[in-house]
């Protein structure tokens, strides 16, 4: 795995609990805190 430390994200979009698409290049020239974490069933 390539460290990426440093260099601009790749692109892309996710979909909010509501079905809301965001994507990253949305939030451009803004801070954003990412969070993920695993949703058991």
């Amino acid at each position: 795995m390539t460290r990426r430390v440093g260099r601009p994200a790749a692109p892309f979009a996710l979909r909010d609990a509501h079905g809301l698409e965001h994507r990253l290049e949305d939030y451009r020239d803004r801070w954003l805190l990412l969070m993920f974490h695993r949703h058991l069933f």
